[in-house]
């Protein structure tokens, strides 16, 4: 615990800037006095790095001064003067106190250009912390708009899906009593929580959601009678227990087929079919469309798949295919995901 402690601790600091410039100042420190010079002796090389290292930083930081007042305010005149009197004026004051201690007036152009040389270097660096950080923080405001879009979505099914169900149920409560109410109620009870609990994870596996849907089919199958013209058919293959999916991924797609696709007045077919293979899942169901309705399916289902589009775009990007139309009477939803 301790030691986890310390190494936190470490952690901490070594993040501060001031901690940073000062590993670096102390690095360009030592590759100037730790080199051998056979006209130089220790104390001398320390000396000379000392002044001269000094006068850099006051040149460096008094550019960082003239760059986040003027330059970052585009006040492009300021900076240019600023950045001439600091390099000419801290060069001469760095070639003075060089030609004191040791006696040698040295170049004044050398001095400057040096000067501008570590100008550009740290800038450099500067920029290229900039950058980093600034791509750090998109790409965490981008996972959280993410995972915000995600759980406003989600919180747009479950409460439609909820509502829906129990409207069903009111229906057929009033309509007749027996003993299916029950089991109907235990079914609902079942769904509401995995709706509400269940569905709280990133992933689940298949048999669960298998599950799920065929509950809410019994669910509807409630609404109608035996003489009712309806038709319900839902076929699974292959191995549905290894696979794992985000919840309520396809619970959608069946709630809105028998939104759209169920009448009482005419023959009425919703036909469901998931296959498991190596490469992931296939899924896909086709629903009559009443013949009062053929005008505005299209537009009415794309609207319901709205939400479930988004998801997949954001859970599955580059790893579905999700196509929907309506031929030859029917209305079909085909989904292929990719699970590794």
């Amino acid at each position: 615990m301790k030691r986890w402690m310390h190494s936190e601790v470490l952690f901490q600091v070594v993040r501060k800037r001031w901690f940073q410039h000062i590993i670096f100042w102390c690095a360009l420190f030592g590759l100037m006095v730790i080199p051998e010079s056979s006209r130089m002796s220790l104390q001398t090389r320390i000396t000379h790095a000392w002044i001269y290292l000094s006068t850099v930083a006051v040149a460096v930081y008094a550019h960082f001064f003239l760059w986040d007042r003027f330059l970052v305010r585009r006040r492009y005149a300021l900076y240019a003067g600023g950045l001439v009197v600091t390099l000419v004026s801290v060069g001469y004051a760095e070639h003075r106190i060089t030609a004191a201690l040791f006696g040698e007036w040295g170049n004044l152009l050398a001095s400057v250009m040096s000067l501008a040389f570590f100008l550009v270097f740290t800038s450099a660096i500067r920029l290229a912390k900039a950058g980093i950080r600034q791509q750090m923080e998109f790409q965490e405001i981008k996972a959280k708009q993410l995972h915000t879009e995600l759980e406003l979505l989600r919180a747009q099914i479950n409460p439609h899906f909820l509502f829906n169900t129990l409207n069903n149920l009111y229906a057929m409560a009033q309509g007749e009593k027996d003993s299916a109410t029950a089991d109907a109620i235990a079914r609902l009870s079942h769904l509401m929580r995995y709706v509400i609990y269940d569905s709280n994870v990133e992933r689940i596996e298949l048999n669960r959601e298998i599950e799920q849907i065929r509950s809410y089919i019994e669910l509807q199958k409630l609404r109608y009678s035996e003489d009712d013209d309806i038709r319900i058919s839902m076929d699974v293959s292959g191995d549905t227990s290894r696979p794992v999916i985000a919840p309520m991924l396809l619970i959608p797609f069946v709630e809105n087929a028998f939104k759209h696709g169920i009448s009482l007045k005419q023959p009425s077919r919703i036909l469901i079919r998931l296959e498991v293979t190596e490469g992931g899942i296939h899924f896909s169901i086709k629903n009559t469309i009443p013949r009062t309705r053929m005008e505005t399916m299209n537009g009415e289902a794309a609207l319901g798949l709205k939400n479930v589009r988004r998801r997949l775009e954001l859970l599955y990007p580059g790893a579905h295919r999700l196509s929907a139309g309506e031929s030859e009477g029917f209305f079909t939803v085909t989904l292929q995901l990719t699970i590794p």
